[in-house]
């Protein structure tokens, strides 16, 4: 933003005074001394009243500064004299959010074209399916920005929340509202509660895919494993195409150890999707179980192949390692030892 006050100046009559003036301010500001720059860009501004580069530069050190209340009127007035001020338009934009004036700050920003901050200030007037639209955007060129993950979290929240109340506002949406009043008793650690929602659920509508799956994991916690069998073989027969619900009953059986009976539901998962690296470590298990060492190697090296930095691969190693020591193999059973435990000194964030 300093380039087009030199080349105003550059262009226009100045005075000594006034040249002095903006000398002193552009060394100030290159010195990192913001407040004696901010003083001498006020008095470049009074001597050049009617000069938007004056205005712009004002604010873009009380911009610099975060005194974004302050720098709100010089860039206004900058736009005054000059809508189309390079920069301007996104540096207010963005005062004028961080002093939580979304509404006044989307014009500015649509002008600037910026996804991010716009998915921001759309997020407090209630218009979240754009602010989820913008942010999700912006997250594709930075996806590891712990800012943009926050607000996109936020808008999530808020679209949710509004989807919610649109559903149980609905005469004839009361099984979903009992289904998603479920899943959030059961986040919560609420399984009593929960459970009731997803059997209320079911009551009016017995073939709601998922339900019988929720209802299972409800008793997986609870340790009552024939009521968890009962629930996954029904999701299952709700939805035999369903590789979760196949996964899901078969890893139930294998820990129970009856891996005879969890083979040909973890193998129809792995039929229906080949990419579930949670069915593939399951699988190796089951294998190793009954004895079936190079079936159960295949499996567990397609685990490493789907995830080769996760808490699965952690475990995939760990039964190659296991593998390989029955099988007499030490070498290749040490060298999965040191692969687990190089895997286990990386970042926690990393092994996810």
């Amino acid at each position: 933003m300093w380039l087009p006050l030199v080349l105003a100046f550059a262009q226009a009559a100045v005075t000594p005074e006034l040249r002095q003036h903006v000398e002193a301010g552009l060394k100030a500001r290159a010195a990192g001394d913001l407040d004696t720059a901010v003083r001498e860009f006020r008095r470049v501004a009074e001597l050049a009243p009617d000069l938007a580069a004056a205005h712009v530069n004002l604010g873009s050190v009380l911009f610099q500064k975060r005194a974004y209340g302050e720098a709100i009127p010089p860039f206004r007035r900058a736009l005054e004299l000059n809508a189309e001020l390079p920069g301007a338009h996104q540096m207010l934009g963005t005062a004028l959010l961080a002093q939580g004036d979304a509404a006044g700050a989307v014009p500015h920003l649509e002008q600037a074209k910026v996804n991010d901050l716009l998915g921001i200030a759309r997020i407090e007037p209630g218009k979240t399916r754009d602010a989820v639209d913008r942010l999700e955007a912006a997250l594709l060129e930075r996806p590891n920005d712990p800012d943009l993950l926050y607000y996109l979290s936020q808008a999530h929240g808020r679209l949710s929340k509004s989807l919610f109340d649109s559903l149980h506002a609905q005469l004839n949406g009361a099984t979903r509202t009992q289904q998603m009043l479920g899943e959030a008793a059961a986040a919560a650690g609420q399984r009593e509660q929960a459970a009731k929602h997803f059997e209320a659920a079911l009551a009016s509508r017995p073939n709601l895919r998922g339900v019988h799956l929720a209802l299972g994991e409800l008793q997986v916690a609870a340790g009552n494993y024939e009521q968890v069998e009962r629930e996954f073989r029904a999701e299952t027969k709700l939805a035999p195409a369903s590789a979760v619900a196949a996964y899901q009953l078969g890893n139930m059986l294998l820990n129970l150890g009856r891996a005879k009976e969890a083979l040909p539901e973890l193998e129809r998962s792995a039929r229906l999707r080949a990419d579930m690296p949670e069915t593939a470590l399951a699988l190796g298990k089951a294998h190793a179980a009954l004895g079936e060492s190079a079936k159960a190697e295949t499996a567990l090296q397609q685990v490493l192949k789907l995830e080769p930095a996760s808490a699965l691969a952690e475990a995939a190693h760990l039964q190659l390692a296991q593998l390989y020591r029955k099988l007499g193999r030490a070498a290749d059973a040490d060298r999965e030892l040191q692969a687990l435990r190089k895997l286990r000194q990386q970042p926690e964030a990393m092994r996810k």
